[in-house]
C-alpha cells in the first residue's frame, strides 16, 4: 500500500507540475508599440504573379497517439488519396504535438495546444515539437509566450480557428505579435474579425484557409476551406517564403454535405483565380478570370469601402485615411474568396 501511495503522490505531482508550473514561469507581456500602416508607398503581395495556382490544405488530422485524439477515423494514406482526388497539390498532416511526414510537397508540421479552450497554433516548418502550454486560463501574456516559444522551433506559426470556443478575442490581435498567419477560414469557424483587428493595428499577418479535417468521410468538412498558393511551374520558390509574402488567397466553398466526391472535385476545379491584382500610383486594380457576383474592398476596422456586382474587374482608389485594403469575392456558386491585403508602408 505504501508503494501505491508513493506512486499516486508522484503521479499527482507530475500532473500538478504539467498543469500549473508554466503559470509560474511566464514573463510579462511586452508591447511592440506598433501603429496602423502608413506611408507613401505600398506593399502588394500579388504585384508580380507567377503562372500557376496550387491548392493546399495545411491542417488535417490522422489517427495518432494510439487513436486517442480526434482524427482516429482517418488513415494517413486515405487523407492523401482523398485530397489528391480532389485536385490538391499540397497536402499537410498536422496531428496534435506530433510531426507526420509522407509527401515530398509537405512540410514538417503539427498542431500545438493542450488546453481546455481550444487555443491552438499550427506550426509549419517545425524542427521539433513544443509541449509547453497553459491548460486553464490564458491572458495576453500567456498567449504571447506560447507564440514566442513556438517560433523558436517553427518557421511559420499560424493561430488556428481563433473564433472557435472563444479561444481568442478579436481585440487580442491588436496586441499579439511574432506569429505569421491567422487561420481565417476553417470548417469550424470563420475568423475575419480577428484578422482585421491585427491588420488595423498595423501588424502584417497573412491568412490561411484549411479544412482542419477530422473525418474525411464527411463532405461538410473535407474540401470546404483551402489555401490557393501562387508559384511557377517548377515550384522553385520555397513554399514558406511564398506564404510569408502573402502570395496566396483563401477559399471557403459552399457546403453540400451529401454531394459526391466527383461533384465536389468539379466545383473545386472551377474556382475563380485572379488574372491580376495590381496597384498603380494609388489605384488598386483587380481582374478575375470570369465574372462573379460581388467584389468588395475592405479597409481599416474591417469596413466595406467599396462594392461592385456582376463583373470580373474592379478598381479602388486609396484615400489618405486608408491603411490597408483587402479584397473579398463572392461567386455565383456561393463560394467566398479572401485575399491578403495591400498595405501602406
Amino acid at each position: 500500500m505504501k508503494k501505491v501511495a508513493l506512486f499516486l503522490c508522484g503521479l499527482l505531482f507530475l500532473v500538478f507540475s504539467f498543469l500549473f508550473f508554466p503559470y509560474l514561469t511566464v514573463p510579462k507581456f511586452v508591447e511592440d508599440n506598433r501603429k496602423p500602416f502608413q506611408g507613401n508607398r505600398f506593399y502588394n503581395p500579388y504585384q508580380e504573379l507567377d503562372s500557376l495556382w496550387y491548392i493546399a490544405n495545411f491542417h488535417a488530422h490522422s489517427n495518432s497517439w494510439g487513436w486517442l485524439t480526434d482524427g482516429r477515423k482517418n488513415h494517413i494514406d486515405s487523407i492523401y488519396k482523398m485530397y489528391k482526388e480532389l485536385g490538391y497539390t499540397i497536402i499537410n498532416i498536422s496531428n496534435y504535438h506530433k510531426i507526420t511526414l509522407k509527401d515530398s510537397m509537405a512540410m514538417p508540421s503539427y498542431e500545438h495546444g493542450v488546453n481546455i479552450f481550444k487555443r491552438h497554433q499550427l506550426c509549419l516548418g517545425a524542427s521539433k515539437v513544443r509541449w509547453i502550454d497553459f491548460f486553464f486560463w490564458q491572458k495576453l501574456k500567456h498567449k504571447q509566450h506560447i507564440i514566442n516559444k513556438l517560433k523558436e522551433t517553427s518557421e511559420f506559426v499560424a493561430i488556428c480557428h481563433p473564433a472557435f470556443s472563444g479561444s481568442f478575442e478579436p481585440k487580442d490581435f491588436s496586441s499579439l505579435y511574432h506569429y505569421d498567419a491567422i487561420e481565417v477560414f476553417n470548417h469550424y469557424r470563420t475568423s475575419v474579425a480577428h484578422w482585421d483587428s491585427a491588420l488595423s493595428s498595423g501588424y502584417y499577418a497573412v491568412l490561411l484557409a484549411n479544412d482542419d479535417v477530422h473525418n474525411i468521410s464527411k463532405m461538410d468538412e473535407t474540401g470546404v476551406c483551402f489555401t490557393v498558393v501562387n508559384n511557377d511551374i517548377d515550384f522553385s520558390k520555397p513554399l514558406i517564403e511564398q506564404l510569408k509574402k502573402g502570395v496566396h488567397y483563401g477559399v471557403r466553398v459552399e457546403k453540400h454535405p451529401n454531394e459526391s466526391l466527383e461533384v465536389k472535385k468539379m466545383r473545386i476545379a472551377h474556382i475563380v483565380h485572379p488574372k491580376k491584382i495590381e496597384i498603380t500610383h494609388n489605384l488598386l486594380n483587380v481582374e478575375l478570370e470570369k465574372p462573379v457576383r460581388e467584389i468588395r474592398f475592405i479597409g481599416q476596422g474591417g469596413n466595406i469601402k467599396c462594392s461592385v456586382s456582376d463583373t470580373n474587374q474592379a478598381t479602388y482608389p486609396f484615400v489618405p485615411e486608408d491603411t490597408y485594403i483587402r479584397i473579398e469575392v463572392f461567386d455565383w456558386e456561393g463560394n467566398f474568396y479572401i485575399f491578403n491585403p495591400v498595405i501602406k508602408k
